[in-house]
This record gives C-alpha cells, sequence and structure tokens, in this order.
C-alpha cells in the first residue's frame, strides 16, 4: 500500500462513510471512493462492508488497520523528530577544543547549551592545537575550537573572536611592575613559554623577533593552563591568553596589559564540505555569546595604565 492508500483507508475507517472521510482529507467523495476500491483489489481483500450508508471493516480490514495506526505513529515520529531537527532541539554533537577554552568559556557555553537544548547529547574533547586539527580532520569530532589555525585545503575556518595575551606574574613581582609591560621585561625573571608549534607561541616567538627581544623560556609547557598554575605557585612568568589569565588566582597572580599587543582570534573549524546542523549553529551562537561574557570579565582583571 502506497502512503495515499494508508491514509484514505485509516479517514474511512476513522469516519465511517466516504464523505465523512473526504472532509477529512479535503478531497472530493468520488476522490476516496476511488482509492479505496484501487486499493481492495490491489490488494485482494475486502475492506469495508456497506449497510446502510455506512462503511464496517471487515475482519481483514481491522487487522490492517491495527497496522495502520501504528505506521501512522511512526510517521508521527517522524515529523516530530525533523521539527525537532529544524529547530536544534535534538540532535548528537561531537566538539573538540584548545585546553585554554576550556576552562571557562566552552563548558559555560555546554551548561547554556543544554539547558536550552536537553534532547541534545554532546561528545567533548580537549586537545593542543595539532590534535584539534587532526581530531576534525579524520572527522572524530564536527566542530573544533583552536586559536590562530594555520590555513589547511581540508579545513574551513571561521574567525568568532578576538583577544590578547597578556603578561602574568606572581604577585610579589607583579606589584612591583608598571600596569604595562614591554616584552624585554620577561628577561628579567624565569619565563614559562608555550610550545613553538602551537599558534600562541608562535605569536609570541614572533613578537619578540619582531622587536629584537630574545626570550628563552625556562620552562616549556604544553598549555596556557599549565603556565598559569606555574605562575601562581611562584616558579616565574609567563604570557598566556587573557581567558586563562582571567581564571588566575587574584591574591597571587597580577595579570599586566602589554606594550605591544599581541593579537589572536578565535576561530571554530570543520573540514571542508561538512554539513553544518542547526544544533551546531545554536551551539557555536552559544560560545560567541559566552566569550563575550568572560572577555569583559577578563579586561576587568588586566592592569592597564591610568
Amino acid at each position: 500500500m502506497r502512503l495515499r492508500q494508508i491514509e484514505v483507508f485509516r479517514a474511512v475507517m476513522l469516519a465511517g462513510t466516504v464523505s465523512g472521510a473526504a472532509r477529512l482529507l479535503h478531497v472530493t467523495q468520488p476522490a476516496v471512493t476511488n482509492v479505496l476500491l484501487h486499493t481492495e483489489d490491489e490488494l485482494g481483500i475486502k475492506l469495508f462492508e456497506r449497510i446502510k450508508g455506512r462503511l464496517y471493516p471487515t475482519p481483514e480490514g481491522r487487522t490492517l488497520y491495527a497496522e495502520v495506526e501504528r505506521t501512522f505513529a511512526d510517521i508521527e515520529n517522524l515529523r516530530k523528530l525533523a521539527a525537532n531537527l529544524r529547530g536544534g532541539h535534538t540532535g548528537h554533537l561531537r566538539i573538540t577544543a584548545s585546553p585554554a577554552l576550556c576552562i571557562e568559556i566552552i563548558p559555560l557555553a555546554v551548561s547554556r547549551f543544554v539547558k536550552q537544548h536537553p534532547d541534545v547529547s554532546l561528545h567533548i574533547e580537549t586537545h593542543n592545537y595539532r590534535d584539534v586539527l587532526n581530531t576534525v580532520l579524520v572527522k572524530n569530532v564536527d566542530i573544533g575550537f583552536t586559536f590562530n589555525p594555520q590555513p589547511h585545503p581540508a579545513l574551513e575556518s571561521d574567525v568568532i573572536a578576538e583577544g590578547d595575551l597578556v603578561g602574568l606574574f606572581p604577585a610579589e613581582i607583579g606589584d612591583g611592575l608598571a600596569p604595562v609591560v614591554a616584552l624585554d621585561v620577561f628577561r628579567q625573571f624565569p619565563l614559562i613559554g608555550l610550545h613553538t608549534d602551537d599558534p600562541l607561541g608562535i605569536l609570541v616567538r614572533d613578537a619578540c623577533q619582531a622587536s629584537d627581544v630574545l626570550l628563552s623560556p625556562q620552562i616549556e609547557v604544553k598549555t596556557n593552563r599549565i603556565a598559569m598554575a606555574l605562575v601562581e605557585n611562584g616558579a616565574g612568568v609567563a604570557i598566556v591568553d587573557q581567558y586563562t589569565a582571567a581564571s588566575a588566582d587574584p591574591a597571587r597572580v597580577r595579570v599586566k596589559a602589554l606594550r605591544t599587543p599581541l593579537r589572536f582570534t578565535v576561530n571554530v573549524i570543520r573540514a571542508r564540505h561538512h554539513a553544518r546542523s542547526v544544533v551546531e549553529q545554536h551551539f557555536i551562537a552559544e560560545v560567541v555569546e559566552v566569550e563575550r561574557l568572560i572577555a569583559r570579565a577578563a579586561a576587568g582583571r588586566i592592569d592597564r595604565a591610568a
């Protein structure tokens, strides 16, 4: 049976007459009659007995109707699913992000997102820069969030925010420094630096070369989160992103603006030709909004010149 035949059969069962079925379906009575007769001929069984102007289902018709109702329930579930997918209310989203973005931005975005989309499930990973790219490339995740990604022929990248690198100093050191510091100030103290294969590490390296300032990290780390923890414990000084700095212990750490501004971008990346789901778009919008909130909070932590 085709879907139209099922609809007509069900309408006749519900209405009990051809005229009633026609009204339910918004078609003419002859159209209902023709479909019904064709269905009986095609199936080779009689579906209704015609008694005093009404149609009464045969035993075969009643048996068929039970299956038709199950089919219609499935169809209704499909319609609801399609509506939920269209509205971004259901689905599964796989995300990866750089560690610095997973301190506050991604967790807060996820918290806000799941309250609005309780039927969406999420899978979240945090990786260093190269692994974020690789995880997106092999399609183990749908989207990734990272800093300053290099162009790649198999990836699409969109800027969703911009920010600044800042200086982190133990309180006993930072209290004796000006609100805004030059890069050569970091030569005076043990430096905690990112690996130079990290986009933010590359940003610092290029700025030092342009300013003819040689900075050699005494301690090299993989993430800004580790750098911040080391500064909090007095192991040295560091240059980190503003989001990491915003989460530093204010009793133990001072955050300084850099005289030479070092700007970075926050990007969402996906495999090229990856179909963007509505759920994905809603989550990215949440990340953008959360970034703005945290960026404003981060700005309040930075010492600046009067």
